[in-house]
């Protein structure tokens, strides 16, 4: 399950655009030709091999009473997709032919049917969060320390105790806060902050105000000795502490904090007897540098945010950098870090140059160095076609790129001939047509395949999605030109092969071979 994970997920902006490849990596898993999958207020997804191609079709809108006529029938599994002792969805797929198929596939049918509830209430706290809060909320990632986070919220969501979070600052506080509440039977009740830095009027009226639903102390830690001593006066005593509140009005207590309570308790600037009442139901939020796994998706998601297109921006370089680096302010740095060279790379993908220069403190000690760099002749001998040196030290994927492009450039049909029809027919119309606009609707329809099948074979099959690959075609045919023709302007070569722009044409022949390509030329020829 880790495996299809980790080859499709990113942060979609809605769940169908994220079961689609997983279904569709699931079905290549299992060697299966068929499977669907049914879920509460989404609707039915039923996808099949039709030849070489998958065929996907949404139906019904979710409802209850349409899941059964909807999912296929016959001689199929069925997993249950539960969530908080709730069936919200089902999967189902083809009965195997063998006991060992039949273990196999109960297994991975049973991890996917679990992966599909947690996403499943990921997105439904996003509508609640933008219906209610007027700001989107989604958690973001797939490693096991985000999935424990989430089982725990699962868990306390069912119950009315206090919960307390802790974690460093910048983890994810609150959208953990507004999920325990969202999965909560208090949902349609209000859901109530409190800034304890700057808290804004008294506790009888945060109270009052978050009757019926959850009042959230966002950095209890920081709340005044005044103000802590006053909140026992409206909350109800489940240890017995005091017997009777008058005043005090039925809300969900959350309260997170990036300090250590218990030592500030002994050290004498925490209220033991409020943390004793808070500490029913406890967690704390592991920091970005022990999640490996979750940067990549956290850095696509951050990029979208800022309203940049992840596969024009995003780099490998940029995700080695992001993973290398320890996070001290977690998620909130990230936040601006990725906004920051997003706007600073200009139209560029960010590279290691970029990184080097904008947050020079996340750079690794080679993007920055110069003694014993090697002359250019040698930096082009050395290198493989269309990778630069600082960039392959960040990722060898860079390389896959590299030979990808110049098989679609010369068309070697050995290598091509290894991969899926849809994909070799893409990569062929690339090669020939690298100078045109060319957005993935239109590869795919050239291609005979729906536009998430091809992102999936992209993905899957070469690591990569397709506008990188377009970009280092263009600049192994801009290679071409530099050295067939020593007399041609630079201006021409880059509208010839397709760049629209001359200053994006050559921070992009820079960020990809190491050197201007006026260097190149002066090398070469």
């Amino acid at each position: 399950m880790e495996a299809i994970l980790q080859s499709v997920y990113r942060s979609y902006r809605t769940l169908p655009e994220l079961i689609e490849p997983m279904m569709l990596a699931l079905i290549g898993k299992l060697g299966v030709p068929a499977a669907s999958i049914w879920l509460r207020d989404v609707g039915t997804l039923k996808l099949g091999y039709n030849g070489d191609t998958v065929d996907f079709v949404w139906v019904g809108d979710g409802s209850r009473g349409r899941d059964r006529h909807d999912l296929h029938d016959g001689d199929f599994a069925r997993f249950a997709v539960i969530y908080a002792g709730e069936q919200i969805g089902e999967l189902r797929l083809p009965e195997p032919d063998t006991s060992a198929d039949a273990d196999f596939r109960r297994e991975l049918g049973t991890q996917f049917a679990r992966w599909c509830a947690l996403l499943s209430m990921r997105y439904e706290v996003q509508r609640w969060t933008r219906a209610r809060l007027g700001r989107p909320l989604l958690l973001v990632g797939i490693s096991k320390a985000l999935q424990q986070m989430e089982v725990f919220v699962e868990r306390a969501s069912r119950s009315t105790l206090p919960v307390l979070l802790a974690g460093e600052f910048g983890t994810e506080k609150i959208p953990l806060a507004v999920a325990l509440h969202c999965n909560g039977p208090r949902r349609d009740g209000p859901f109530i902050e409190v800034n304890c830095a700057e808290p804004v009027g008294e506790p009888a009226q945060w109270f009052k105000q978050a009757a019926g639903g959850t009042l959230f102390f966002n950095g209890i830690d920081e709340l005044t000795p005044r103000l802590q001593s006053q909140l026992p006066q409206h909350m109800h005593s489940r240890l017995g502490q005091w017997l009777t509140v008058p005043d005090a009005s039925e809300a969900r207590v959350v309260a997170s904090t990036t300090s250590n309570l218990r030592q500030q308790v002994e050290d004498g600037r925490f209220s033991r007897a409020l943390l004793a009442e808070l500490d029913f139901l406890s967690v704390s939020i592991p920091p970005l540098r022990t999640r490996t796994l979750d940067i990549a998706p956290l850095v696509v998601a951050a990029l979208e945010r800022h309203g940049h297109v992840a596969d024009s921006k995003g780099s490998e370089a940029l995700i080695a950098a992001c993973e290398a680096y320890t996070w001290p302010e977690n998620l909130f740095e990230l936040e601006r870090v990725i906004a920051r060279l997003a706007v600073m790379a200009d139209n560029m993908p960010i590279s290691l140059e970029d990184i080097a220069r904008h947050t020079p403190w996340m750079a690794p000690p080679s993007a920055g160095a110069h003694a014993g760099t090697p002359t250019l002749p040698e930096r082009l001998k050395a290198e493989p076609a269309g990778v630069s040196a600082a960039d392959e030290a960040a990722s060898g994927a860079l390389a896959s790129l590299a030979h990808w492009a110049h098989c679609a450039v010369t068309r070697d049909a050995a290598a091509l001939g290894h991969l899926h029809k849809a994909l070799r027919k893409a990569l062929l119309y690339l090669g020939e047509h690298y100078a045109s606009a060319v957005s993935m609707d239109h590869l795919a329809r050239h291609a005979h395949v729906s536009p998430s099948h091809l992102s999936y074979l992209f993905r899957h099959a070469l690591n990569t999605t397709f506008k990188p690959l377009l970009r280092y075609i263009r600049i192994e045919k801009a290679k071409e030109l530099l050295i067939r023709d020593n007399g041609i302007r630079i201006t021409e070569v880059a509208l010839s092969v397709g760049f629209g722009d001359l200053s994006h044409f050559e921070k992009s022949f820079r960020g990809i071979v190491g050197v201007s390509p006026r260097e190149y030329r002066h090398a070469v020829t």
